[in-house]
């Protein structure tokens, strides 16, 4: 986007050169240096919060649960992170009012993305200014110390990948909020995810094929037929029962879509149909129209 600015990389005196693989992990944090070897001992089911093994910078939160069955541990660390000051801060232009409109519209899309990126749960309880991400690592059942948790949140997790990318830079670094830009210049959200959403999961087959051929060759389909046509594209399986079509499928599950894995994802469902021993003209069709409303932008009634 025009306007973007990266800030210059600068080493945090935090972390050592190499990232979360290097020998020295926080200089700051000296129970990280020399964790206790101390057991944790968790009931199956049980989770607790381990402050005193968390830095504070780094990992916020640290929180360690066992499995109801107790084949295994989870080990998850957190930390809140400014989304909204790093999107200004890479395009200035997005401030005030505008980026709040910017961030409501396309949560969906940055939720996804961070999710993806960090192996991580977000929460935006708090707004896009506090949004919580906590990654996690899983450790397999059996006798588990606190060396073993700190170990497992620091090199098993990407929290500190997080870190250095929400930090500008840090160690040559990308740059969280060009990243977040870059993924939703790369998306198509519906404008209205809600109605839409709601309208085209319970449009019938026969009214998604009549307002397909209406609009053939004149208009792109609304967006509700646009969902209602993604969730039988998502409904396909491949030969080994996954879904054959997933990002598509997001049209109708979050309400946008990522524009160069589905234009990909419908040339291989029409490549798909027409390969069949019994091509579907109408399901073409469709597809067809689906690829018209995703190059026009979406946002058609």
């Amino acid at each position: 986007m025009p306007g973007m600015t990266t800030s210059q990389n600068r080493q945090p005196k935090g972390i050592s050169t190499g990232g979360q693989f290097a020998p020295g992990i926080h200089a700051e944090a000296t129970l990280l240096l020399d964790p206790a070897h101390r057991p944790v001992i968790l009931a199956p089911g049980d989770s607790d919060t381990f402050t005193e093994l968390a830095d504070g910078d780094v990992i916020e939160t640290l929180n360690v649960s066992r499995s109801d069955d107790g084949s295994g541990y989870w080990v998850s660390p957190a930390k809140t992170v400014n989304i909204a000051s790093l999107i200004t801060d890479s395009d200035p232009r997005l401030n005030g009012k505008a980026l709040d409109a910017w961030l409501e519209h396309n949560s969906p899309v940055i939720e996804d993305f961070l999710a993806e990126r960090y192996e991580a749960v977000v929460t935006t309880d708090e707004g896009w200014s506090e949004a919580g991400i906590e990654c996690t690592a899983q450790l397999p059942d059996g006798p588990l110390t606190e060396s073993q948790v700190v170990d497992g949140a620091w090199n098993g997790t990407k929290i500190v990948q997080l870190h250095n990318e929400s930090d500008h830079g840090s160690f040559g670094s990308e740059n969280l909020g060009r990243l977040i830009i870059e993924r939703v210049e790369g998306a198509t959200v519906i404008e209205d995810p809600y109605v839409a959403r709601g309208a085209g999961l319970r449009l019938g087959h026969d009214v998604v094929a009549r307002h397909v051929d209406e609009r053939h060759g004149k208009r792109p389909v609304s967006d509700a037929v646009a969902v209602a046509i993604a969730k039988e594209l998502n409904g396909i399986r491949s030969s080994r029962g996954i879904i054959a079509y997933p990002a598509v499928g997001r049209l109708a599950t979050r309400g946008y879509v990522d524009n160069a894995a589905v234009d990909l994802e419908l040339e291989r469902a029409l490549t798909a149909n027409q390969q069949s021993f019994y091509p579907d003209r109408k399901l073409a069709r469709r597809i067809e129209s689906l690829r018209t409303w995703l190059r026009d932008g979406g946002d058609n009634a």
